[in-house]
């Protein structure tokens, strides 16, 4: 049962001439339970009714309003065009755009025209710098929905993806809600590098993204009086326990005067110098700590330690006695 409006007036009339009708003789308003019940009951299923029709309304009129386009970009550079386009000439500067940012690249349209777009600026210039960015990208898509713009895909080999992702969020139109959610190329083998020398600590290699800052931070912790330079590259491809190890692997080039530490995938190589003999120790319970996939391979020698200057008056043939003990194994 629905009621309107009218409806509900008329059925209050009705009610009402009911009521009169009823309490006449006795000049009193009846209070039996099932007439309240019926009023009540009635009053309710209109009123729900009439919130339910304006809910409805304002959900078509949402999705009358949902302007949504689609653009993906395949490995192989193929670009397809999915959703709405306001006109044949949009679709045309869109064509133009592809040729320029992706040359080479194949485009399929897929598109349907719909002349209903909420700002049709907006929506070619949200549409343009998706193609802008898909273009650095090795694969990816961009979902335009009015003005949210979502993109999402892979960076290029040899693309720095810190620099990617901070130039695509300046690039960005005003007025438009941007979404990203960009990952790093893959790379094999997954190299990382830290160098000690003359008071400096270099980290190179890749580096799984967000973790750069972690492995600085806790390279300052370690060597404390050491200068930390970070040269990392974002990238994928890590294998498990990755940042354990290689933290691990910070720990045991910390025992050493100098060195370096290069992990290729799952295999660790510490090259240099002990800092001290007692050191060889520290290094042997360490690499008990490794994570089970990782193998550590050592060439590191101990340190010379050097005889104490002979007094003025000893003889040659005693200052040659005491020359200096190599302490190497």
């Amino acid at each position: 049962m629905r009621l309107g409006n009218s409806d509900l007036s008329i059925f209050s009339s009705a009610l009402l001439c009911f009521a009169t009708f009823v309490t006449a003789p006795s000049e009193a308003f009846p209070q039996q339970p099932w007439y309240l019940a019926a009023f009540d009951r009635v009053l309710r299923v209109a009123v729900n009714n009439d919130t339910d029709a304006a809910s409805q309304k304002d959900a078509a009129k949402q999705i009358e309003q949902a302007y949504l386009s689609r653009l993906t970009k395949a490995e192989e550079g193929t670009i397809t065009l999915r959703g709405q386009v306001p006109s044949e000439s949009d679709l045309k500067i869109l064509q133009g755009v592809a040729a320029a940012t992706s040359p080479g690249a194949s485009v399929i349209d897929k598109s349907r025209v719909n002349a209903n777009v909420p700002d049709r600026d907006t929506w070619l210039a949200a549409m343009t710098f998706a193609l802008r960015q898909l273009g650095k990208l090795q694969s990816g898509s961009a979902v335009l929905h009015n003005t949210a713009i979502i993109i999402e895909g892979v960076t290029k080999a040899d693309d720095d993806f810190s620099a990617v992702q901070k130039k695509l969020r300046e690039e960005a139109p005003k007025g438009l809600k941007l979404q990203v959610a960009l990952k790093p190329h893959d790379v094999h083998p997954f190299v990382w590098i830290a160098q000690l020398q003359q008071g400096t600590l270099n980290l190179t290699g890749h580096v799984p993204d967000q973790q750069d800052q972690i492995l600085c931070a806790y390279a300052r912790e370690l060597f404390q009086n050491v200068k930390v330079n970070n040269a990392m590259e974002v990238a994928k491809g890590e294998p498990q326990d990755w940042l354990a190890a290689t933290k691990l692997s910070l720990e045991m080039l910390s025992l050493l005067f100098s060195g370096n530490v290069a992990i290729s995938d799952n295999v660790i190589k510490l090259d240099g110098i002990y800092s001290s003999p007692a050191m060889v120790q520290l290094l042997s319970a360490y690499s008990k700590r490794l994570p089970p996939a990782f193998r550590l391979e050592t060439r590191i020698t101990e340190p010379v330690a050097k005889a104490p200057a002979p007094p003025e008056d000893v003889s040659l043939a005693a200052h040659e006695a005491q020359s200096p003990t190599s302490m190497n194994p």
